[in-house]
This record gives C-alpha cells, sequence and structure tokens, in this order.
C-alpha cells in the first residue's frame, strides 16, 4: 500500500467522491428527478478507477 494508513486512503478517497459529486451535480440541470442514486453511484465507481489508475501511475514511475 502507498498511502501512510487507512485514514489517508478513505479521506482521500471521501475527497475525490465529493470533488467528482459535485462537478457532476451542479453543472447539470437534470430533467428527471431522484437523479441522486445514480450520480453517487457513478461518483464512486470513477473514485475506485482514478484511485487504481494513481496507485498504477505512482508505482510505474518510481
Amino acid at each position: 500500500m502507498f498511502y501512510e494508513n487507512v485514514g489517508a486512503l478513505i479521506l482521500g478517497f471521501f475527497i475525490w467522491w465529493a470533488i467528482l459529486l459535485a462537478f457532476s451535480r451542479f453543472p447539470n440541470r437534470y430533467p428527471q428527478n431522484n437523479t441522486w442514486k445514480k450520480d453517487i453511484f457513478i461518483t464512486f465507481v470513477q473514485s475506485v478507477i482514478l484511485f487504481a489508475v494513481f496507485q498504477g501511475i505512482q508505482y510505474f514511475s518510481s
């Protein structure tokens, strides 16, 4: 694991998730109702993928 501890990993994950959720929710005005579940799920998956990509970049760059 490349992170200092599990707390740093979880905090970083939640920060990325909040950033992605904000950038997907605020600029878009949805005509449908109840898109929160979909947006939360999609940004969760994006956060997981981003963390995996960041780990790969960090591993191969050093």
